[in-house]
């Protein structure tokens, strides 16, 4: 029942998250939006038991110098009790690192080499560039009337043996299967 009640009160956490900052209008607001709905979106996954298991803190990787600020300051939050790292990235050969990686629109020459990189693997992907769940990604951030949405590839999810909550689906405007 305890269990119970702290994944409700995460829940609406995250609900609040995306309720309220979402009317956001400036660009280093939607870096920190973006930047805040990674790392829900990682700590509402279910990871492969091997992942968990590891001491090591998780490794959140960005592409786009921009929202350096905004993924730094997730260091000081904790996913399944475990610490963050972030790491901005420029190509693809140390994403292996990685547990969760968002690519900035900016770096949509990358995409292909990044679902290279990452195929079957336990990495959980979030881009803000249009169409990325329909290339293969994961979770694609979109906005529609200066706000932020989410849509989801469930298919790109159990290919690389991840699970993100009912409650989040819930809370996106598609969800490919």
């Amino acid at each position: 029942m305890k269990n119970n009640r702290t994944y409700l009160r995460l829940i609406s956490l995250f609900l609040a998250t995306v309720v309220l900052f979402s009317g956001s209008t400036s660009a280093e607001d939607s870096f920190d939006l973006k930047a805040a709905f990674t790392y829900n979106f990682a700590k509402f996954t279910q990871w492969p038991q091997a992942r968990i298991e590891q001491a090591s803190a998780w490794t959140i990787c960005f592409y786009g110098n921009q929202y350096r600020d905004s993924f730094n300051a997730l260091e000081i939050k904790k996913i399944a009790a475990q610490g963050i790292t972030t790491v901005e990235l420029s190509e693809t050969s140390k994403i292996d690192q990685c547990d969760v990686v968002f690519i900035d629109s900016g770096s949509r020459e990358l995409t292909r080499r990044i679902f290279l990189a990452v195929d079957s693997k336990a990495i959980l992907t979030v881009s803000d560039i249009a169409g990325f769940v329909s290339q293969g990604g994961m979770i694609e951030i979109v906005e529609q009337d200066k706000r932020l949405f989410f849509k989801v590839n469930i298919a790109a999810l159990e290919r690389a043996g991840l699970n993100i909550s009912s409650q989040v689906l819930k809370l996106a405007i598609e969800v490919k299967r």
